[in-house]
């Protein structure tokens, strides 16, 4: 039997780092230019662990894990600049754009409206008022979200966002399981992150019924707002969205990205010497392989696995399949 555990700490800081701009209004184009003005810092461990075993003569097995934690923070940019909103180029539908790089938080952030459920009566809607007594969302009616005033100046707009996460993770893992009994062998792998959230842009295009679309709703929308059922976060269906249900970027669409998934499983049998040797042929192994076998999330999203190279904004990402092989080696 054999154990060993590996554990490194890293702290990497990268100037010049490369943004995107917004262009002006005036420019002419939807892209901005690029520059060399942010500085970032990562800070992490990485930790592997593997045990290698035998019972008896005929049963081996080994098991690894890893994991890796990285926190990462944004700690300058250009003189005279906080924050680089990306909007042009990150957004869905030209309508939501959830992502910020702010000086002190982690780099592509959410930063979103915050949401307190749904207006259940209109005399909530008419005491949710500003210093001034006016309503602060004059066209909503029970059954639409109410919105968090965060800045206090009666009304809901982009001032009100908070940055609430990011699709970055605490930390991500590795577990590996090998066996071997006489004949048969087992590879089991599963992977999975914890702590990061990701942005279901789904929803807007598939639960809104305002877009004006032609697509299938998601069947979320059944569970939409009615007098008669008013325990459920999804607002009431109409046509029109002047409350900004959908089209105000709030952490509504924030979810946990959480997962498990096991990538892989392969289940072999290798016959016995003594019967290939009489059939005059090498070695013969049957085996079965399934990947994506299933996956545990909370994500209601098509697939938590939305990638870094989509910030975590999820537009309805063709979802990994699930596969299983059956197959045959034979040695000659």
């Amino acid at each position: 039997n054999s154990l060993s555990v590996t554990a490194d700490y890293f702290i990497n800081t990268t100037e010049n780092m490369i943004l995107q701009l917004d262009p002006p209004s005036t420019a002419g184009v939807s892209t901005g230019m690029y520059k060399n003005m942010g500085k970032a810092r990562d800070a992490g461990i990485e930790l592997g662990i593997n045990y290698n075993g035998r019972i008896g003569k005929d049963f081996t097995f080994g098991i690894g894990a890893t994991a890796t934690a990285i926190k990462n923070k944004l700690l300058e940019l250009e003189e005279g600049r906080n924050e680089v909103v990306s909007s042009s180029n990150i957004n869905v539908r030209s309508t939501l754009n959830p992502i910020v790089t702010r000086v002190g938080h982690q780099i592509y952030a959410y930063n979103v409206i915050k949401t307190d459920g749904i207006f259940q009566t209109q005399e909530e809607i008419n005491n949710y008022v500003g210093k001034d007594g006016t309503k602060i969302q004059p066209f909503a009616q029970p059954g639409d979200r109410k919105f968090i005033d965060k800045d206090g100046n009666g009304t809901i707009n982009n001032n009100d966002r908070e940055i609430v996460g990011s699709p970055f993770p605490d930390f991500s893992y590795g577990i590996s399981l090998n066996a071997s009994y006489k004949g048969f062998d087992l590879n089991v792998f599963a992977q999975g992150v914890q702590g990061n959230k990701l942005f279901n842009a789904l929803k807007f295009t598939s639960m809104n019924p305002s877009v004006g679309n032609n697509y299938n709703m998601l069947s979320g929308i059944l569970n939409a707002w009615t007098p008669q059922n008013t325990n459920t976060d999804v607002t009431r269906i109409i046509s029109t969205d002047k409350n900004g249900n959908y089209g105000n970027t709030s952490d509504w669409y924030i979810e946990n990205g959480s997962y498990l998934r096991i990538k892989n499983i392969t289940l072999g049998y290798t016959l016995p010497a003594n019967l290939t040797n009489q059939a005059h042929i090498g070695a013969v192994r049957l085996y079965v392989t399934a990947t994506n076998l299933f996956t545990i999330t909370k994500y209601t999203g098509y697939d938590p696995e939305v990638g870094m190279d989509e910030l975590g904004i999820d537009k309805g990402r063709y979802p990994q399949a699930k596969n299983v092989l059956i197959g045959l080696n034979v040695n000659f």
